[in-house]
């Protein structure tokens, strides 16, 4: 019979096999088992009269062999599994008849599970990286496996060094082995990945299940083959053209991994109109791009952006203020899901992903509409994580309601405007929602107090049909001219926005400048003018809607304008580079 060792590397999710005398295993090229881990050569498989013997190498003092501490060689005995932690690397290894050999093709190391021997409680599911913050929240004996590796699993605290390791490595060389290198956020979970670590969904029906999302979802899986096309095909045979975070295992749109992504994340307190204002702006970025800069904004996804497009059909058809009337994002309501996240279900803000092309480049833009209450302080948890979106977003929209504000209320008494009549705000609240945006910010990402994000953050002054003539008789300035988008112009009505809010509201540009270092104020009107008061036919409430054939968006684009700007220089044609 003749007996082969098989290496599976659980960082990099690779198999190595072979059948020699004398073989070596480490990061170095030169290795028979070249797999993840710091020693350029870690040790040896030495096979003689059909046993085989491992034996440390070097300055490897100590390893972990099936959760023991071993610092000598060690019978590897056939046809039994072994669990390796060896100077940050991680593998697992098998010696025996090959017909026999486990499916390591059913292997996933981007899905571990966490047991509680003392509870007899499994919890996950959770990615590698997640294992130093899983170590602090369960200190006890803890065993963690991965997707595929049964009845048998590795110690928590082996795993903290390979984890610190693995991110470290990924870090420095910019992708990990055996990978496509682009690095990718999964627009669902917010959770890093490379391209070429996405699942695929299984099609077939008779492969429905999955670890992660339950019996009622189709499989994910790890391509091994593909067909002529080059799809991947599942354990059926059947095509599988879509895929998933290797995280979340939600779907990813179509052609995720060929298209460069800017996160832009839409904030403000409850009734602000931020969906009526995300509404306005996918509507009028779907006219204005091919006008302006003759580039198409298409959607990336209908089946995922169905709840934004409903909107967008609701408010700009509607033959009355009732149908045209957009509720506030609830955190339950259809603008979130529940999404698994670091080993809970969470309720996550829907991404709204949309696609812009340049010659051979395509750009995704994804929005999101997040729950007021999401910021509220005490709210923030891995449960409700929404406030967390900021310390990932690429770009920050900040919709402030001028309505809401005493300084400005005061200022408009003689208006008619129904907002205006009603107190929808407690007094200070969007300031303390910027306060507590830059809390968590800062606790995310480890910022010291002095030290302020990049990312462009635009404060919209929101509903300025309201408020417009409050600024004099000099109208702004436009965001583009001929096909250019003008950066100048911006920064000149930002310069002028600033002073005139700063006399009415400081502690507005105070809070929003203590987040980032490149902040931007804009003007826009989601509506175009005043909403109307009227009765909901349904439960008897006074409530207020858009006026019936009336919506006319005022420079809502101007802000998402000019983030891709900063995000993208290369994407808009733009003044200061002609």
């Amino acid at each position: 019979m003749n007996n082969q060792l098989f290496i599976y590397d659980s960082l990099s999710a690779k198999l190595w096999s072979s059948d020699g005398v004398f073989m070596t295993i480490g990061a170095g090229e030169k290795n028979t088992f070249r797999i993840r881990m710091q020693a350029e050569n870690g040790g040896s498989f030495a096979q003689r009269d059909e046993t085989c013997r491992f034996f440390p190498h070097g300055h490897v003092e100590k390893y972990s062999l099936n959760g023991i501490p071993m610092n000598t060689d060690v019978v590897i005995r056939k046809e039994t599994m072994y669990l390796f932690v060896l100077d940050c690397g991680c593998f697992v290894c098998w010696y025996g008849d090959a017909a026999n050999k486990p499916a390591f093709d059913q292997y996933d190391p981007n899905v571990w599970f966490l047991y509680s021997p003392e509870k007899d409680e499994w919890y996950g599911p959770y990615s590698l990286g997640d294992m130093p913050e899983a170590s602090r929240e369960f200190p006890g004996e803890m065993l963690a496996t991965f997707q595929g590796l049964d009845n048998c699993a590795f110690y928590l605290k082996d795993l903290i060094a390979v984890a610190v390791f693995a991110a470290q490595k990924d870090a420095a060389a910019g992708a990990p082995d055996g990978d496509d290198g682009q690095l990718l956020r999964c627009p669902n979970c917010w959770e890093h990945f490379y391209a070429g670590q996405e699942l695929a969904i299984a099609v077939h029906p008779a492969l429905c299940g999955d670890s992660v999302l339950g019996e009622d979802a189709m499989l994910r899986f790890k391509p091994t083959e593909r067909n002529c096309q080059g799809l991947p095909v599942d354990a059926k045979g059947s095509p599988c053209p879509d895929f998933a975070c290797p995280h979340c295992h939600e779907k990813l749109p179509p052609f995720f991994t060929q298209t460069r992504q800017h996160l832009i994340s839409l904030v403000g307190v409850p009734a602000a109109g931020k969906s009526y204002f995300l509404t306005s702006l996918v509507r009028e970025l779907e006219l204005e791009f091919p006008r302006d800069f003759g580039l198409p904004f298409r959607d990336a996804d209908p089946v995922m952006n169905e709840p934004l497009n409903d909107m967008r059909m609701r408010l700009f058809s509607a033959q009355t203020p009732q149908e045209a009337y957009i509720g506030k994002t609830q955190l339950q309501g259809r603008l979130y899901h529940k999404v698994w996240r670091h080993g809970v279900q969470a309720n996550m803000p829907r991404p709204f992903i949309y696609n812009l092309n340049k010659d051979s480049e395509t750009h995704s833009i994804v929005l999101y509409d997040n729950a007021g209450e999401d910021f509220q302080p005490g709210r923030d948890s891995e449960i409700n994580p929404g406030g967390a979106h900021l310390s990932v977003a690429d770009a920050i929209l900040f919709l402030f309601d001028p309505t809401a504000n005493p300084g400005f209320r005061k200022l408009l008494h003689d208006n008619e405007d129904p907002q205006l009549r009603l107190n929808l705000h407690p007094p200070g609240r969007q300031a303390l929602l910027l306060a507590e945006s830059e809390m968590r910010v800062r606790t995310k990402l480890n910022l010291p107090p002095g030290k302020k994000l990049d990312v462009p953050l635009a404060v919209i002054i929101g509903k300025s049909d309201t408020w417009a003539h409050l600024l004099g008789p000099e109208p702004l300035l436009p965001a583009t001219r001929n096909g250019m988008f003008m950066p100048e112009l911006i920064q000149a009505n930002s310069a002028r926005l600033r002073q005139f809010i700063f006399n009415i509201a400081p502690h507005i540009c105070t809070n929003a400048e203590a987040i980032s270092s490149n902040v931007r104020y804009f003007a826009a009107s989601s509506l175009g003018e005043s909403p109307v008061e009227f009765t909901d036919e349904h439960s008897g409430s006074r409530l207020i809607g858009p006026a019936s054939g009336q919506v006319h968006p005022f420079r809502v684009t101007d802000s998402t304008l000019w983030a891709l700007s900063c995000l993208a220089p290369s994407l808009l044609p733009c003044s200061q580079n002609s």
